[in-house]
């Protein structure tokens, strides 16, 4: 059986007997800027079609390893591959249609002996020296030609219609039929085109031979170049007879290699088999990348690099394999292409530790993204949209490293679309916070290659003492000022300041940072702030006196109310989502939450509005919680026994091998970080204030505790008793006031809404008699005194009634704002008049807009002092539309 080297070895040999130079393959990093890999055979020679530079012969064939991820979804079918190599023979103005048509003939029949019988071709539309070729020289059937447009057998596709301009031509296709024993086809073309399970493309050959002008216009070139394509991988599969490309000798030693580390058996079924080819494909791909000099980063190639692994290490999840794995296939590559291609098994040590240490990277966040993504798809396939929203998906691209491509595709297959524009929402605003960074952000950012890497060198990290104390002791280990590692700092300077220990919160969890002051012997600084800065607490401090320097003592002083109160909020928010979970259903999980001294704010998945009823529930079971005493009780412990304990991860956190658990009774047990209460009656009273949409699918509740949610309540009472006393009654009678003054409200509108009518109706009386008229169309462009818009429209109505047939534009001031209503009658309508078309003509006229239908209309305008101009702009309208 031909093996995949032969097969490379031959089609070499052959084009080097027909007079081609044989070159080495390019890297995968192409010198063209357009391009993120090389994805086709061409791409190195591209300055020489384009003739930028001469060529080093004008025949010459290659083996050019490619790569291409626009169809990275369909990877893992039968055919489809992110790295593949391209078997290729071009000319540089030398052979043509003839010389590449026989070739190829005399290739696939004589050299690899594919039966004659089973071959089929396609042609351009009109390409006749192509078909007249095949006919006349090959001798092959005229039933096995079919023509096909330039959607398919042309380069680029749909050039001659649309572009783009520049270098074209149409291309000739070779096809295998993998079942001749069913006959011809009923409709060749068709199936030719479309059927690509039974006819297996394997070479396309492209006659470059027009120029498109900006007219569409094609000039032939003149210098005519050959550019043909076989796929290696596909091309073999068909001559070893195996059912998809991953059968052949190409991909079974790396298979083999995943089955013996994943205990998987490649042909158990479907799932299992795409899985182990999305494996198989994306290591190749990794291997060669790397090998040329691609690094795992956020942008360009190296992003595609990235997502390449992380989609390998995802798919290992359907065949139960979760240890590390990737670097241990890439010998089996390096042995299978290292001979061809001696870069990677030169290379082959250093692939394997950036592989290594990329999937290494990712791991460390996949497990806990991985669960959130699933919780996502639970919730959203219980909803109508079928759809995760851009916050959440987000969230794991940020925090948890997945690219959006990945969330679709885990997504994809579990029939769930996703929120797109929500995600680049997300993005943009990622954007706008960076460049609105606060001056702590700022200056960190500058010299954070600076100050903190000297501090990572050589100070340890600050202890964090603040569960137990608010008031401590503590050394200066450094002080930072404008980004820059300082000695000291004086009365007055704004600076950060590292110490050894501290009681001070830095912001984390969306608990804010705390707030307090240090104090030394001589001196003082108010802290406003506390950040996490790598390793180290930063407190942001304004030194208020005497100076301060490194390695002085000093005491640390928490605001203790403050952060009090934030503890109470903080508590608050685990009731919060226990309650939630109560009310509306365990789907409600948290998506992100801040905490500070005046209130919380808790985002939730759920996807419709709380009602007024369920939000009085949640607020009930919380106080109730709080009323009950719950103990809260925190240990340290791995993430696997917290997961044991039931304690609920956050969506959005980071975990590391030791995590927090904060247990409230039996109530609430979440891993968290941040500073809590003892008790939960320590929360005192907890309130709403309101509830809201924030995205699809996302819900967002602000809420107060303690003396925030007392004030709250005052504040509710002096509105009952202000309201009570506009009223002229009591709190107690408010609602029965309230409920009379509307109804005599009420009533008193009907008799103003009859006046109203009867003016109008007198009014419009009086507008229809004083109509003009063009060319037998009568109308009427009139100036309302202060008028609301029902009953200008009535007015109008009134007119159009008396006039029987005709054209009415309206206008009235109400508030300062400029009215328009225009009407016009069903038999002006049918001769071309339009209200809709006319107001919004006129209404541009007073610095306003606005339409509607040809019958009528209605619109609005800024300047009254135009209104004048605005009508007779209605009568020219009119009047040339009448023809008069």
């Amino acid at each position: 059986m031909l093996t995949s080297k032969d097969l490379r070895t031959k089609y070499l040999e052959f084009f080097q007997s027909k007079g081609h130079l044989i070159c080495p393959s390019d890297s995968l990093v192409p010198d063209d800027p357009s391009l993120l890999y090389t994805s086709a055979g061409m791409v190195q020679f591209k300055p020489c079609f384009l003739g930028e530079r001469v060529p080093p012969a004008t025949r010459i064939a290659t083996s050019q390893k490619c790569m291409r991820t626009d169809d990275i979804e369909e990877v893992g079918d039968a055919v489809h591959h992110t790295f593949f190599e391209m078997l290729g023979n071009f000319s540089f103005g030398d052979y043509f249609k003839r010389e590449a048509i026989c070739w190829a003939w005399e290739f696939l029949t004589d050299v690899l002996k594919i039966n004659p019988d089973h071959l089929w071709t396609s042609v351009y539309l009109d390409d006749d020296e192509a078909y007249d070729i095949w006919v006349n020289e090959v001798k092959f059937p005229a039933d096995r030609i079919v023509r096909l447009g330039e959607d398919k057998n042309y380069w680029p596709a749909n050039a001659p219609s649309k572009g783009p301009n520049g270098v074209c031509g149409p291309c000739n296709e070779i096809f295998l039929d993998v079942t001749p024993e069913l006959g011809a086809p009923e409709d060749p073309a068709w199936s030719i085109a479309y059927d690509a399970n039974r006819f297996v493309e394997i070479w396309n050959l492209v006659f470059t031979q027009f120029d498109r002008q900006e007219d569409g216009v094609l000039l032939p070139l003149p210098n005519k170049n050959i550019d043909t394509g076989m796929g290696l991988e596909r091309t073999i599969a068909v001559l070893q007879g195996t059912p998809t490309n991953y059968e052949t000798d190409m991909f079974m030693p790396i298979i083999r290699r995943i089955e013996e580390i994943s205990g998987a058996k490649y042909g158990t079924d479907e799932r299992t088999n795409k899985a182990i080819r999305v494996i198989a494909d994306h290591v190749r791909s990794a291997v060669f990348a790397i090998g040329d000099g691609v690094m795992p980063s956020n942008i360009g190639r190296g992003y595609v690099l990235r997502r390449l692994i992380r989609n390998s290490v995802v798919n290992a999840r359907n065949i139960n394999l979760q240890k590390p794995f990737l670097a241990a296939i890439v010998p089996v590559v390096v042995e299978l292409m290292g001979d061809v291609y001696p870069e990677i098994a030169d290379r082959q040590g250093y692939i394997e530790k950036v592989i290594a240490s990329e999937e290494d990277k990712f791991r460390s966040t996949l497990q806990a993204g991985l669960q959130r993504l699933e919780d996502q798809i639970s919730l959203a396939e219980n909803t109508p949209e079928r759809t995760l929203d851009g916050a959440s998906v987000f969230t794991l691209y940020d925090t948890y490293g997945f690219p959006l491509e990945i969330t679709r595709d885990i997504a994809s297959a579990h029939d769930i679309t996703v929120d797109v524009e929500g995600f680049q929402a997300a993005m943009e605003e990622q954007r706008k916070r960076a460049k609105a960074a606060s001056d702590f952000a700022s200056v960190m950012v500058a010299g954070e290659a600076t100050a903190l890497l000297e501090l990572e060198k050589s100070v340890e990290a600050t202890a964090f003492l603040g569960y137990d104390s608010l008031d401590a002791e503590a050394t200066t280990l450094a002080i930072i000022r404008d980004g820059e590692l300082a000695s000291s700092a004086r009365a007055g300077e704004k600076v950060e300041i590292v110490l050894d220990k501290t009681p001070f919160y830095a912001e984390t969890g969306g608990q804010v940072g705390d707030t307090g002051e240090l104090i030394w012997d001589g001196g003082s600084a108010v802290v406003t702030d506390t950040q996490k800065a790598s390793h180290f607490e930063l407190h942001i401090a304004q030194v208020e006196s005497g100076t301060i320097s490194v390695g002085d003592k000093l005491q640390a002083r928490v605001d203790t109310d403050r952060r009090l109160a934030i503890a109470r909020n903080h508590t608050a928010t685990h009731l919060l989502h226990t309650a939630l979970h109560k009310v509306i259903g365990e789907h409600a999980l948290q998506k992100g939450s801040v905490v500070d001294a005046e209130r919380l704010r808790f985002d939730f998945s759920h996807f419709q509005a709380v009602t007024p009823e369920e939000l009085r529930a949640i607020e009930d079971e919380v106080n109730s919680m709080i009323l009950t005493d719950l103990l809260a009780c925190t240990v340290e412990t791995s993430p696997a026994e917290a997961r044991k304990m039931g304690a609920t991860a956050l969506f959005g956190e980071k975990y590391g091998d030791v995590v927090r658990v904060v247990q409230m009774g039996d109530e609430s047990v979440e891993l968290c970080g941040g500073t809590h209460l003892h008790h939960s009656s320590q929360v005192g009273f907890f309130k709403l204030i309101s509830e809201s949409s924030i995205g699809a699918g996302v819900r967002r509740i602000e809420a107060v505790t303690g003396q925030a949610a007392l004030r709250v309540v005052h504040e509710m009472e002096d509105q009952l008793r202000a309201a009570a006393a506009a009223l002229g009654t009591t709190a107690a009678d408010l609602v029965s006031s309230a409920e009379r003054t509307a109804a005599a409200a009420r009533e008193s509108q009907k008799e103003i809404d009859k006046l109203k009518a009867k003016s109008a109706a007198e009014a419009g009386g009086d507008l229809a008699d004083h109509a003009q008229e063009a060319n037998g169309v009568k109308f009427v462009t009139a100036s309302v005194p202060t008028v609301d818009v029902p009953t200008l429209q009535k007015l109008a109505d009134n007119v159009t009634d008396k006039l029987k047939s005709g054209v009415v534009v309206l206008a009235g001031v109400a508030d300062g704002r400029v009215l328009f209503v225009g009407k016009v009658t069903s038999d002006l309508v049918s001769k071309g008049f339009s209200a809709g078309n006319m107001l919004r003509e006129v209404a541009k006229i007073a610095g306003g807009g606005g339409g509607g239908k040809p019958e009528f209309a209605q619109a609005g305008g800024k300047d009254a002092s135009k209104v004048d101009a605005a009508l007779a702009k209605a009568s020219e309208l009119i009047q040339a539309q009448a023809g008069d």
